[in-house]
């Protein structure tokens, strides 16, 4: 054979023989391919009031101190049903022009500021002494002083209540779905 052919037939061998290596030795490209993720969804908070509308368009909105109404949904919009006109912070994901809630906090109602937390019983292990405070929802424990009887019977129970520190008589909601 002539060596100007040689060369060629080689070069054609060596580009075939290491294809063929590659295709068996490379692991295929579908085990390669990553699954995309979904893209995250940043938390959205929106402080405004609240607004019962049974319409066709939703039922719980709220007014954004800046007059934007939204409409909310999820399972926390069971919660606020019972807040029409109580201005609130709620925060959420964006889903189809709706914010979804996934927690809210309850700030003034009547245009009082009011705490949003779970009626405690707390007991002194010491003396037996009984006493009563507010779990705040984002916060501590504030303590109760001579809380009425009509209070007392929500022990458990998340719910507003004026602010004792404002010197306001007491005035509390239950927050949660609305029971007939």
């Amino acid at each position: 054979m002539c060596p100007t052919r040689i060369v060629p037939v080689l070069v054609a061998a060596c580009v075939i023989a290491s294809s063929s290596c590659n295709d068996s030795t490379a692991p295929n490209s579908s085990q390669n391919a990553t699954v995309p993720t979904p893209p995250e969804q940043k938390l959205a908070t929106v402080s405004g009031v609240i607004h019962v509308a049974f319409t066709d368009m939703g039922g719980i909105q709220i007014v954004t101190l800046d007059g934007l109404t939204l409409t909310l949904s999820g399972t926390e919009t069971a919660s606020l049903a019972g807040l029409d006109g109580a201005q609130v912070e709620v925060r959420g994901t964006w889903d189809s022009g709706e914010l979804v809630v996934s927690d809210f906090l309850v700030q003034r109602v009547g245009g009082a500021n009011v705490l949003d937390g779970v009626l405690t019983m707390l007991v002194d292990d010491e003396t037996g002494d009984i006493g009563y405070g507010i779990s705040l929802t984002r916060g501590s424990l504030v303590l109760l002083s001579d809380p009425p009887e009509a209070l007392l019977a929500h022990v458990g129970q998340r719910l507003w209540l004026t602010d004792p520190a404002d010197g306001q008589p007491l005035v509390f909601g239950i927050i949660g779905p609305q029971t007939e």
